[in-house]
């Protein structure tokens, strides 16, 4: 990983905080038959759906994979592969083909036993074409043998047969692969894959909460804005001891107004975590407790690493006036990310993406050859006239669409917009909306620019890369080409990245990748802004509690601590 990639951050790697002002009791944690050893989060984006193949945005993912399981997991501390419900699998010698051998004794939450079949009915559910299933194209498609005709049967109302999916007896069971990649676990490991009960879901379909993870979703008691999950009795997890895992004996999830809302709860003692500090407040967080960072021992821990994560807007590039490439382009050249980072979001940042989407988190993927968009007034101007804008002369009022619940959205917005009016007479609008309702219209393409941002599904380029692959993008406006919102097409860059896709192995895939990035780069159809390093406050009476750059959370060896016994020690 090269260091020259790097830039600073205003905070140091890992700090630790005594007490937050404000105090106040903990929440009641008896309020439904979750227990008492419960793990509080707050977060602001709203949940649709989380029914695996519906997931479109990380708090989705996080309850998603609490609820449900995949034949593999990853670890979270390191990000490699464990076994999931699979506990063994073996590689064919060419790659190719995959079989797996699930756990004996696993159930449902529903207290029905798992083998083969429902395997194999999810991963044909995840090949059927229906409006609640957007992750064919992330798990199967091009990618398991006979995938790709089923789904075609399936648009047709018939029903093929997933030749590549080969059950051998109850408990074992073949996956046969188009190309040898090592990636496809990896992508298994994503919730979005997880293995869901046939049962329950021709009782309720997508509204199911029935799965195989270590919690289970409180019906009663949740809301779409309060999820409150408790042990699941039937997970099959233990630790060395044979003791039952999870060791809590639930997790709270409640989706607040504002991160603002989130710190101020984490302050007054009802939230364990948050994964945003508000940067217009992390100075303050820092100065109110510095005298408590020798605490012995402390109670909150902050801390900031780079994510695989990147943030960035989008244009509407299938209308005017975003159909214009040297608008697009103009638009990249006008903008100073660093001075977003200093002045905006206060350090909290990897660094600006100026050598595209991917972030420099890969050490095999030299995203540092890949030339994005660094502020360049004069090719901004000469690109403005060539678009047929001089001095933005004819140019409408651009409209920009931002997800509400995170008020640095709206002051980045506002300072793109102040960029953009004095560096090239380009007059935007923005409006904040509830990510669900952004979500809509960016599908639908309805607005000319959209804020967005990416963590990676998986630890691949590939993730990312993905959110632009135009094959599977019709120009039906009903059908979501999921990842791909805005319905971005160019032939050259599927070429490339199709290539990187099915390569042997991460190397040769890497050298495909880039020249795919590359042109993405070229062709402007996103602006690319910062590489994600997000503040984390978390309590230190969480033991066991890894956050990672994928934000992958499991809970199922966490331990809370008792704040005496820890006192004493």
């Amino acid at each position: 990983m090269r260091i020259s990639l790097f830039y600073p951050i205003s905070l140091a790697f890992l700090i630790f905080l005594g007490s937050c002002k404000g105090g106040g009791k903990e929440a009641d944690t008896n309020e439904f038959k979750g227990g008492n050893k419960v793990v509080r989060i707050a977060e602001v984006i709203t949940p649709v759906s989380i029914f695996p193949h519906r997931i479109t945005n990380v708090v989705e993912g996080l309850i998603a994979s609490q609820v449900h399981e995949g034949l593999v997991k990853i670890n979270p501390k390191d990000l490699t592969l464990m076994p999931g419900l699979a506990e063994k699998w073996e590689i064919s010698p060419d790659g190719k083909t995959i079989t797996f051998h699930l756990r004996k004794g696993l159930k449902f939450q529903n207290n029905d036993e798992i083998s083969s079949k429902d395997v194999k009915f999810t991963f044909e559910l995840l090949c059927t074409d229906r409006p609640g299933n957007v992750h064919f194209h992330t798990v199967c498609k091009d990618r398991i043998v006979g995938a790709n005709e089923y789904y075609q049967s399936s648009m047709k109302g018939q029903k093929a047969k997933l030749t590549g999916f080969k059950v051998i007896d109850d408990l074992s069971f073949s996956i046969e692969l188009l190309n040898s990649t090592s990636i496809f676990l990896e992508i298994l490991a994503n919730p979005v894959a997880s293995i869901l009960s046939e049962e329950a879901y021709k009782q309720k379909k997508e509204d199911s909460f029935i799965g195989a993870g270590p919690f289970m979703v409180d019906e009663k008691t949740s809301t779409k804005t309060h999820y409150a999950l408790y042990k699941n009795a039937n997970y099959y997890g233990k630790d060395k001891e044979g003791k039952s895992l999870p060791y809590i004996d639930s997790v709270i999830i409640d989706i607040v107004s504002s991160t603002e809302v989130a710190l101020q709860r984490f302050q007054n003692g009802n939230v364990d975590f948050i994964g945003s500090v508000p940067s217009n407040q992390l100075k303050q967080v820092v100065e109110e407790n510095i005298k408590s960072f020798k605490g012995s021992p402390p109670v909150f821990i902050l801390d900031q690493r780079p994510e695989m994560g990147t943030s960035y807007y989008v244009f509407n590039v299938n209308r005017p006036p975003f159909n214009n490439i040297k608008l697009r382009q103009a638009i990249n050249y006008g903008i100073d990310r660093t001075k977003i980072i200093d002045r905006v979001l206060n350090g909290q940042a990897y660094g600006p993406a100026i050598n595209g989407i991917v972030p420099p988190t890969f050490d095999f993927y030299k995203s540092y050859t890949v030339k994005g968009y660094d502020l360049d007034l004069e090719k901004a101007k000469k690109l403005l006239a060539e678009a047929g804008y001089p001095g933005g002369k004819g140019l409408s009022e651009i409209q920009l669409i931002v997800n509400s619940g995170n008020s640095r959205n709206n002051t980045v917005a506002a300072e793109i917009q102040k960029q953009l009016k004095n560096n090239l007479n380009i007059n935007i609008t923005f409006e904040s909306l509830p990510n669900p309702e952004k979500f809509d219209l960016q599908i639908k393409g309805m607005g000319d620019m959209f804020r967005d941002g990416w963590v990676a599904d998986y630890p691949s380029p590939e993730s990312f890369l993905s959110i632009f692959y135009g094959e599977p993008v019709t120009s039906d406006t009903s059908r979501m080409s999921y990842p791909n919102t805005i319905k971005y097409k160019n032939a050259e860059y599927d070429k490339y990245y199709k290539m990187g896709r099915d390569a042997l192995n991460r190397d040769s895939a890497a050298v495909s990748f880039l020249k795919a990035e590359q042109i993405l780069m070229n062709d402007a159809p996103i602006i690319a802004l910062w590489y994600e390093s997000n503040c984390r406050l978390i309590k230190t009476r969480l033991k066991n509690f890894h956050v990672n750059p994928i934000r992958y959370f499991d809970f199922t060896q966490v331990i809370i601590e008792d704040r005496k016994a820890e006192e004493k020690k």
